[in-house]
């Protein structure tokens, strides 16, 4: 294992350059996009800011690439489509200029704004604004990351000595992988689960042992006890793939001919994930300050992933390269939570339950939550008579249904603001009750659909922060009518926008403020 920095020169980390897309007509012909333009080069930190008729050809990624080493840029925002499609294309770019794929940005103003709104052009224009200097905002404070680089290890475990087992087995072994074949669990297997680069469990149908197996290797069952599929549609790619594969009858009853094929199948993807050798670890993931950890262990209760571990608290520690001695004379006794980088999968949930501040998100923090809802519900001449909606969305459920709307050309109100997050059980009580403090007329919180979390209990998470929530708005003099909590399937536009055009005309008509 070894840790690389991807991020080019520090000096110049708040360089940014925001790239207004035109799409042909699709977007400048609702959108205004000399406006869009001449508004981000004035943002903080911003150097340079261009518009062109499309950034994804291949003449709008050179002049990227131009600008980028012109003007030394270490931050990059496309204003266009969305990210879904255009990630990794825009990542490839800035590649080339040894930039750290994290130090880019992507604005959807073309679903987001553009087309919702093409009825409104001059609301689509302000919302289009707000977004990108949200985003702007979001990218100032992100930090320069590193990425680890995790080898994978060229051995394989297959558990079970049936015809599944043994067709996989033999896949792997005559693709020159090594291989170790078990008929079942056993206490050597049980030591060495941790030592291989891929795991192939097809133990047939479920027993007593099959649970074993469950809680070891984190493994969901269904109401039968057989072991659920391992590939999650829109997964977040950027994490480590855990290397477990299920075949054969303890994924589902099958024939013969059927478990070889899946044993085929199972193999062959267990084959692909160790010719990568090795992978990179990015993105968010949450970190512990030991100076502030009071050793509750909060969030080795909520952690869906086994990444934190609860261990002594040293006497002293070095932080920053600063030797630091701890004074307080039961320090010892005191637990002390570490989260292990190659495990987390940055869910949040820790830093929803910290009671002292001690997890944060490195790439996803407070202040880079709090700088976009400033931006969202502060006051300007556009939005001084209309609400102002504040969405917290999933990205892998609130947002794409967004997205599809956007898509869909449906029609939804203008003054909603939205901010993506990787999963809401990130979201915490006091970040949602600023947001009201801040002016927010309405928030919502749009979760994925129950057993479907891509980060497995994120949206319960959401639930238990929306319930304290909750509890407290009444107190406050808030009506509980101004806050929602829904979860929103991610190909369902028509109902997304049913869903948040019914919360808004409900705010409106208790707060009496117009749509």
């Amino acid at each position: 294992m070894s840790n690389q920095n991807l991020d080019g020169n520090p000096k110049n980390k708040d360089r940014m350059g925001v790239f207004v897309c035109d799409c042909g007509d699709n977007i400048s012909s609702i959108l205004d996009v000399e406006s869009l333009t001449e508004t981000a080069k004035v943002l903080p930190n911003v150097v340079c800011a261009e518009h062109a008729s499309y950034w994804c050809s291949t003449d709008g990624r050179e002049r990227i690439l131009d600008m980028i080493r012109s003007e030394e840029l270490q931050k990059v925002v496309v204003a266009g489509c969305s990210r879904r499609t255009h990630n990794r294309l825009f990542q490839k770019t800035i590649g080339q200029a040894n930039l750290n794929a994290e130090m880019l940005g992507i604005v959807n103003i073309r679903e987001g704004c553009a087309y919702p709104h093409q009825a409104e052009p001059d609301m689509a224009t302000a919302r289009a604004k707000d977004q990108i200097e949200m985003e702007s905002a979001y990218m100032s404070a992100l930090n320069i990351s590193t990425s680890i680089e995790v080898a994978i290890t060229q051995k394989s475990l297959v558990i079970g000595g049936g015809m599944a087992g043994m067709t996989a087995a033999l896949e792997l072994a005559d693709n020159g992988v090594p291989v170790m074949l078990i008929s079942h669990l056993t206490k050597q297997a049980l030591s060495l689960h941790d030592t291989f680069g891929v795991i192939i469990v097809a133990t047939g149908m479920p027993d007593e042992e099959t649970a074993r197996l469950a809680k070891l290797l984190r493994l969901k069952q269904d109401t039968k006890g057989h072991f659920a599929e391992m590939r999650i549609r829109l997964r977040p790619e950027r994490y480590m793939e855990r290397g477990i594969y299920v075949c054969g009858s303890v994924h589902q009853p099958c024939t013969i001919k059927q478990a070889q094929f899946q044993a085929y199948s199972a193999a062959s993807r267990a084959l692909k994930h160790l010719r990568k050798k090795s992978v990179m670890v990015g993105g968010a993931r949450a970190v512990v300050d030991p100076m502030k950890c009071n050793g509750c262990s909060d969030c080795f209760e909520v952690c869906p992933f086994d990444a934190v571990t609860m261990i002594e608290r040293p006497a002293q520690f070095s932080k920053d390269s600063v030797h630091i001695e701890i004074q307080t004379p039961d320090a010892k006794k005191q637990s002390l939570s570490v989260i292990d980088p190659i495990l987390c999968t940055g869910c949040g949930n820790c830093v929803s339950v910290c009671p002292v501040g001690a997890a944060t998100m490195r790439g996803w923090s407070d202040e880079q939550l709090e700088d976009q809802m400033h931006i969202a519900l502060r006051d300007t001449s556009d939005n001084k008579d209309s609400l102002r909606i504040l969405i917290f969305a999933c990205e892998w459920s609130g947002y794409a249904a967004m997205e599809l709307a956007g898509r869909q050309k449906l029609s939804y109100p203008s003054n909603v603001r939205a901010i993506r997050l990787d999963c809401t059980g990130r979201l915490q009580p006091g970040l949602i009750l600023k947001a009201f403090e801040m002016g927010a007329d309405g928030v919502m919180i749009l979760g994925c659909m129950p057993k479907l979390c891509h980060y497995e209990r994120g949206n319960e998470q959401a639930a238990a922060i929306y319930n304290q929530v909750e509890s407290l708005v009444g107190l406050l003099g808030i009506s509980p009518v101004r806050l929602k909590l829904a979860w929103t399937p991610p190909d369902d536009a028509p109902a997304w926008v049913e869903l948040v055009t019914k919360f808004v005309e409900g705010v409106a008509e208790i707060t009496g403020v117009a749509k």
